[in-house]
């Protein structure tokens, strides 16, 4: 009978049974002969040396990799990290050991931690959100990681393996560019890597022309068969893949895909959901050949041979330095054409010879970083093309041994495409803010979404009398700023189906209650990443004024011609009427009738009257104007207002300013000051008062007479001043406009303040 016992995990040993000499059956093992101890022996030296090889390559690994890396018990305790997974915690290596992963960092991570360990399946995560509680100026960072188990002999996990990728450079740059339309356009148009935009379901919307050039179809091909006719539906990444975007929103994976000739290839892919501007969701999906980076790993792993294939065929620049003399042993073809030379131009020279670094001193600081750490990665540099131009790259630089000299291995990614578009887009905003902020037309920048204001010039604030930091983040809606609130419904609605629209007639309130007029244009554009409308208002509050100033003065002066051309001839017979009158009243046989006379003459009296107002609003009326006392007229005045205040029960005050002389017409300041004030007597109900102001503004000397009334209805506030427009029963309707007739005469001008508490009107005149 036979025993097979381990000798060592893996290496099993045969015995042979030995019977007792007493026939009893009893068996014991076998002592293995020394070929079967030697072969033992051997397997296990062999596996010392895999293990201690194995070890060598994590360290060097771990020590040379440019990503962060931390091994884990199953616990989620730290067990080791390397330098870049230390300094990307702002920690030190030896902080970590001994101390559990969400000590340091608490999140909801740990129920993908706890997946891990139970199914024993690596996770893959795409640029995961990261906040430091111990660094909050960091902000959000974001992160590629793979969370990898490692099974103990038992099968169970022992170890965790943590590789985190630092991509929040690159998140934050597709935000910026995600505003700029122009940016994007350029970028899914002349970039490598396919880009795809459908909708969720799969049915292709758009694709850029990489995409095209590697499916090897037009882009109306790849609409017409959707998702499912390019990729290989066989692949059961792509379903676990789909299914994850739907979950959270994106997904990042290898993949197989299919070309239009039925050919397969890998593929890289990104997808990620987003919302359009109408609140579609749709998918964009960007994908990398990955083919050739495969085959090359794959050769980099069976031979050094296959690594100098990788090598020359890379699509980042890599060259190999003698760090003895800096001569250059060998580039690769990416990095001769991005410098425009020939690969052969290259080999055999120094980089002095050549210049190609735009600054030396750039470069000893490198050495000097490199000779400290060991490598250097993420390095932003700036090399010199043969030509002069410039060439901006992130680099990693590592030292290594070729033959036992001393070399450098350097590789750099051309990011100057990126760094012309981050430049012009720096320009381009400071433009913007430049213009934005100097205008003096009022601007401001308001959420498509909800209504707030995003931004504002120093224009809109002044002409509102707000601070900026009232308006910051405060819906249009609760400041009442629009008159009419539909007004304001209509001019979204419309700038939602047009995109843009121009001079828009409203009306707008200040902080202090005050309307104005503007004409308001606005366009929709996208600020932040949110969709907004850019609004511009071209005050034409003082034009509007003017205009109905002009107006009302041609229909004064249009008034006043008639009448005075037509005067003098009805005057005439209306004067030798008015003599027969009074010489029937002398006689006796018109006695009986007196009371009828007496009321003939009264009206031919009543209408010479309006005939005389009518003359007042001549343009050309002729007027002696003398430099004298405003309040000495209004002081004259004064015991005739009181008496017809008194009348209606109310009252009169004056509150005369030191004012200097002004030029006027000492009958028409008369005429134009007891017009107002009996309006604002009729516009009170007993007990108001009339206030009488004069003083100085600037370079005018003021004329203000304030009732207590109940104010002017807007409507009819527009009409004041016209000639026959009158809210009275009895009245003409010539009372104002003789005044804005005079003010005219009088190179003057009135101006009305009304609410709801009284009106006030200003005559202005030149001091």
């Amino acid at each position: 009978m036979s025993i097979i016992r381990e000798a060592a995990p893996g290496v099993l040993i045969k015995c042979n049974d030995i019977t007792n000499s007493d026939g009893t059956g009893l068996t014991r093992e076998k002592t293995p002969d020394i070929s079967e101890l030697e072969a033992v022996n051997l397997q296990l030296k062999e596996e010392v040396e895999r293990i201690k090889k194995s070890e060598e390559i994590l360290e060097v690994l771990l020590k040379h990799t440019i990503f962060p890396v931390a091994i884990l018990d199953r616990n989620y305790n730290f067990v080791r990290v390397n330098e870049a997974y230390a300094k990307a915690g702002g920690r030190n290596v030896d902080d970590f050991p001994g101390h559990n992963h969400f000590e340091f960092y608490p999140s909801d991570a740990k129920e993908i931690f706890d997946h891990v360990v139970r199914t024993k399946e690596t996770y893959k995560v795409s640029a995961r959100p990261c906040t430091y509680n111990d660094q909050p100026e960091r902000g959000v960072t974001y992160w590629d990681w793979t969370l990898a188990p490692v099974l103990d002999s038992s099968g169970e996990v022992d170890l965790l393996i943590l590789t985190l990728c630092d991509i929040t450079e690159h998140v934050r740059f597709k935000e910026k560019l995600s505003a700029s339309e122009e940016h994007y356009r350029s970028i899914y148009d002349n970039s490598h890597d396919g880009i795809i935009l459908s909708h969720v379901e799969g049915a292709i919307i758009s694709a850029n022309p990489a995409a095209c050039r590697m499916f090897g179809g037009t882009e109306e091909e790849l609409c017409a068969v959707g998702r499912n006719g390019i990729f290989d539906l066989d692949d059961p990444r792509i379903m676990i893949a789909v299914k994850e975007r739907d979950q959270i929103g994106s997904y990042n994976s290898e993949m197989t895909l299919l070309r239009k000739n039925g050919t397969r290839f890998s593929g890289e892919v990104t997808s990620n959901l987003f919302k359009d501007q109408n609140g579609r969701i749709l998918a964009s999906t960007i994908i990398r050949d990955i083919t050739k980076r495969k085959k090359s790993e794959e050769a980099l792993r069976l031979s050094e041979e296959k690594f100098s294939k990788a090598f020359y065929n890379s699509q980042a620049m890599m060259s190999i330095t003698r760090l003895s003399d800096n001569e250059l042993i060998n580039v690769n073809k990416t990095f001769a054409e991005a410098l425009g030379y020939d690969r052969k131009e290259l080999i055999g020279k120094t980089i002095y010879e050549l210049n190609i670094w735009a600054d030396l001193k750039e470069r000893q600081d490198m050495l000097r970083k490199l000779f400290e750490n060991g490598y250097v990665k993420n390095l932003e540099i700036m090399f010199k093309k043969r030509s002069g131009e410039s060439v901006y790259a992130i680099s990693s630089f590592n030292i290594f041994d070729v033959e036992g000299e001393k070399c450098l291995l350097s590789s750099f990614i051309d990011i100057t495409e990126r760094k012309i578009i981050e430049e012009n887009l720096r320009v381009s905003e400071e433009l913007f803010f430049k213009a934005f902020n100097t205008n003096p037309l009022p601007m401001i920048i308001v959420s498509m979404n909800h209504g707030a204001f995003v931004e504002v010039n120093e224009a809109f604030t002044k002409r509102n009398g707000y601070d900026k930091e009232e308006l910051m983040g405060v819906r249009m809606t609760d400041i009442h700023h629009w008159v009419d609130i539909n007004q304001y419904f209509e001019f979204i609605e419309d700038i939602r189906k047009e995109g843009s629209i121009n001079n828009h007639d409203v009306r707008f309130r200040k902080k202090s209650g005050e309307i104005w007029r503007a004409l308001l244009s606005g366009v929709i554009i996208m600020w932040n990443n949110e969709q907004c409308t850019l609004a511009i208002a071209n005050d034409i509050t003082e034009l509007r004024r003017y205009q109905r100033e002009i107006e009302r003065l041609e229909r004064l002066n249009l008034i006043g011609e008639m009448s005075a051309s037509i005067s003098h001839e009805i005057r005439n017979p209306m004067t030798t009427v008015r003599g027969f009158l009074q010489l029937f009243l002398k006689r006796e046989r018109y006695a009986q009738d007196k009371d009828y006379i007496l009321l003939m003459i009264e009206e031919l009296d009543r209408a010479n009257s309006i005939i005389t107002e009518f003359l007042a609003l001549a343009k050309n009326k002729a007027v002696e104007l003398k430099s004298q006392s405003l309040n000495k007229i209004i002081e004259t005045l004064f015991p005739l207002l009181q008496a017809e205040a008194m009348k209606q029960d109310k009252i009169i005050e004056l509150e005369l300013g030191d004012i200097p002389y002004v030029t006027f017409d000492k009958n028409e300041i008369h005429q134009l000051i007891l017009n107002l004030v009996l309006n604002g007597l009729e516009a009170m109900p007993a007990g108001g008062c009339i206030t009488i102001k004069t003083f100085q503004e600037r370079a005018q000397v003021v004329l203000a007479v304030q009732d207590h009334g109940t104010g002017i209805a807007p409507e009819v506030l527009e009409k004041i001043g016209t000639p026959f427009f009158t809210t009275k029963e009895n009245g003409t309707g010539l009372g104002v406009a003789i005044c804005y007739s005079i003010a005219q005469r009088h190179n003057a001008r009135i101006d009305i303040a009304t609410d709801s508490n009284g009106t006030t009107f200003y005559v202005r005149f030149k001091a």
